[in-house]
């Protein structure tokens, strides 16, 4: 075989090795930025490398490279929801919203002719 030359990973496969390697990089920093990530939890960068020698020639190797991250998910989000029955019995919900419901109250409403006075009804 000669002279065989030193392995380098940033020149294999004409660069693209370094090039994947660069973009998992670059998204572990970006998980590091996001708020809402967990800042203290560990992120992680593996590059696999494969070889898978030839059956029937022993001086070929088929060489797979595999940049693999493990980041972390994003915060979960929570709300509230509120569920009742409308007035036909069926169940329904919609999402608590606190400053859009605070300080609403249910008024019982008569059957009338449509028309309520809540001034009337205040005093």
């Amino acid at each position: 075989m000669g002279n065989v030359k030193e392995f380098d990973l940033s020149a294999f496969a004409g660069g693209a090795v370094s090039e994947r390697i660069q973009d998992a990089i670059q998204k572990v920093y970006e998980n590091i930025a996001d708020p809402n990530t967990e800042v203290d939890k560990a992120r992680k960068l593996t590059v696999e490398l494969i070889f898978k020698p030839s059956k029937t020639d022993r001086e070929m190797v088929d060489v797979q490279v595999v940049a693999k991250t493990t980041l972390q998910p994003r915060k979960a989000i929570n709300s509230t929801m509120v569920i009742a029955k409308d007035s036909n019995g069926a169940v329904v919900a919609q999402e608590w919203e606190k400053n859009i419901m605070q300080g609403q109250q249910e008024i019982a409403v008569e059957e009338t002719s449509g028309i309520v006075d809540f001034q009337k009804r205040a005093k």
